[in-house]
């Protein structure tokens, strides 16, 4: 399909951030002006509140043009790569915000050299809605280096992420499968639907045509993997922390008897449910050996129904008046102000994400193709774009933007929801059995398999902080030994599970992966909160959702009356796997 068979009204609406690229180039330029301005104040910022509140405000008014001019280039460049002005618009604020942190590297050290001073400035009630954005600044007063330092560290930016560039330019070409003597196309997208086949051959073909491509060319896979943690524990040291994982939870303020509560909880305390799991999809697929590729059989058989996205957009209503009717005027907005493009087409970016800005609407592609999944990622998104919408629409352009850390929380809250509200209105005793199925599909890949992924990650920083080599057979063999110790003793580790490592972009995205287990486990105590009833809960959810970044995000947390460093909320989640686990056995 074209983008240009696809009617006008299935298609995002982004002429509301820029009519066109006369007014994209003004803003840009806008931008460089403020730029200059800041560059004319920097031997002088500091020397008064008037001075010190000015230089800001201009600062936030160049980010916010800058976010607003990268949300529009990247969003056109993701369903129109070939058109070369909206490249070029691209480029030109990559460009300019490489400009920005090459020419700002003086503000950090400036302002922590002056600490006292600018704490006292912070006194000043025009000054209240920074307090804690410049505080966030100040704390990191014992890892700043001297002003060369920092220079000379900014610029090597570029040449620290050629791994991963190197990781994202890598494209693989995978022989055919055959089913029933014909060949069929194997990528990304469609090994998925291979394995779950139900013919034996065909699941494990898929499986070795495509990562023994990856065994192919395993050395360049371990260089790029081994140069982002060399990369991660570099800067930790330089930057005078004790580990790559106390570096990677510094800006988020988080200790790492979280990182390492959550490694506990899901690798050793309930990895035995897991186990069990495996069993019980062993025994009801009836399989002498079960190997790691055969966990994508589905083990119930049920055709779920197809949906139109009116269909997916009434179903989600009815899923969020939960949230009352605020909450269900912004996805009706969502659709009515054409937020969301929808359809799959040539030369569109695959996946689904929202991206937004204080001054944009938060805009969500997709590639709707009328299943079950196509329903529940829209449902994921829209949770995401609520978050930014509440954020943007309660918080000022200073404190709107929440972590990294917490943004996985109101997608998987949403996403939750509608598989218990999909449980409720099952018909048939098959219908539920599909939808628990489903929820425990899900729980596994964030409350279980993620854990996992974390693990070896911390490995690798680890073997890299101490300098350990990190050949292509160390790797594998580590990989192939959590894969064992995860999937338990009723599931086979196939020869390529090994180098299935090296096809995980998450592993490049320094200690990302546990942040889905935090988020699948304060969704799960949220939801059965709220579908229990808890109104004071409700409250404090939504009011989490207003809060955008205006705290650190285990206080934003504590405040949505979900403490993660409690052992509480990961005792439940793991208990709410369980109960449905019980549900499932005792269905099928």
């Amino acid at each position: 399909m074209e983008r240009a068979s696809i009617e006008t009204k299935d298609t995002w609406n982004l002429s509301l951030i820029y009519k066109d690229e006369q007014e994209f180039y003004n803003d840009l330029n806008e931008a460089k002006q403020l730029l200059n301005q800041l560059l004319l104040q920097k031997e002088h910022f500091l020397n008064d509140i008037d001075h010190f509140i000015n230089f800001h405000e201009k600062y936030i008014r160049m980010s916010r043009y800058i976010q607003k001019l990268h949300c529009f280039a990247h969003l056109h460049c993701d369903v129109e790569p070939n058109d070369q002005k909206y490249q070029t618009m691209y480029a030109a604020i990559l460009s300019f915000y490489d400009q920005v942190t090459s020419a700002l590297d003086f503000y950090t050290v400036e302002m922590i050299a002056a600490d006292t001073t600018v704490e006292n400035f912070l006194k000043d009630e025009r000054l209240a809605d920074y307090r804690y954005s410049i505080a966030e600044i100040l704390r990191q007063k014992k890892h700043v280096l001297s002003q060369e330092m920092e220079t000379l560290i900014s610029k090597t930016s570029s040449i620290s992420d050629i791994s991963s560039q190197v990781f994202d330019a890598f494209r693989l070409d995978y022989d055919p499968v055959h089913i029933n003597g014909e060949e069929k196309f194997l990528n990304s997208a469609t090994l998925s639907e291979f394995l779950k086949n139900p013919d034996p051959n065909v699941r494990q073909e898929a499986y070795h045509n495509f990562f023994k491509e990856y065994k192919k060319y395993e050395n360049v896979f371990a260089s790029t993997l081994s140069g982002v943690m060399k990369k991660d524990a570099f800067y930790a040291d330089v930057k005078k922390f004790n580990s790559p994982l106390e570096a990677s939870l510094f800006d988020d303020n988080v200790p790492t008897s979280l990182f390492f509560k959550i490694l506990e909880k899901a690798n050793k305390e309930y990895r035995p449910l897991f186990h069990r799991y495996n069993a019980l999809k062993k025994k009801v697929l009836n399989l002498k050996t079960m190997y790691n590729y055969d966990l994508n059989i589905p083990i119930v058989e049920y055709d779920t129904k197809k949906y139109t996205v009116d269909e997916c957009f009434d179903i989600i209503l009815d899923v969020v008046k939960v949230f009352g009717n605020d909450y269900v005027e912004i996805i009706q907005k969502a659709k009515d102000e054409r937020w969301i493009d929808y359809y799959p087409h040539a030369g569109k970016r695959v996946g689904a994400y929202s991206s937004g800005c204080y001054d944009t609407n938060p805009y969500i592609l997709m590639n709707f193709i009328g299943d079950y999944n196509s329903l529940s990622t829209m449902i994921h998104e829209l949770g995401h774009s609520a978050h930014t919408y509440l954020s943007c629409h309660h918080q000022s352009p200073v404190n709107c933007d929440y972590r990294i850390f917490v943004a996985e929380v109101a997608s998987t809250v949403n996403e939750t929801l509608l598989i218990n509200y999909m449980l409720e209105h099952a018909s048939s005793k098959e219908e539920k059995a599909y939808f628990l199925y489903e929820l425990l599909e899900n729980c596994v890949g964030l409350i279980f398999r993620q854990p996992m992924y974390a693990d070896f990650e911390h490995i690798l920083h680890t073997w890299a902080q101490e300098g350990k080599p990190m050949s292509a057979q160390m790797i594998t063999d580590l990989y192939m030994s959590k894969n064992a110790e995860y999937f338990g003793p009723d599931v086979t580790m196939d020869q390529y599970v090994s180098h299935s490592c090296f096809y995980i972009p998450h592993f490049y995205y320094n200690y990302y992966v546990y942040k889905y287990t935090l988020g699948m486990t304060v969704a799960l105590a949220i939801v059965s909160r709220i579908l229990g009833g808890d109104q004071k809960q409700k409250e404090a959810y939504l009011n989490f959702l207003k809060s955008g970044g205006s705290k650190y995000p285990v206080d934003l947390l504590k405040d949505a009356l979900v403490d993660p460093l409690e052992d509480q909320l990961y005792d439940d989640a793991f208990h709410y796997f369980e109960n449905i686990l019980n549900q499932f056995e005792e269905l099928i």
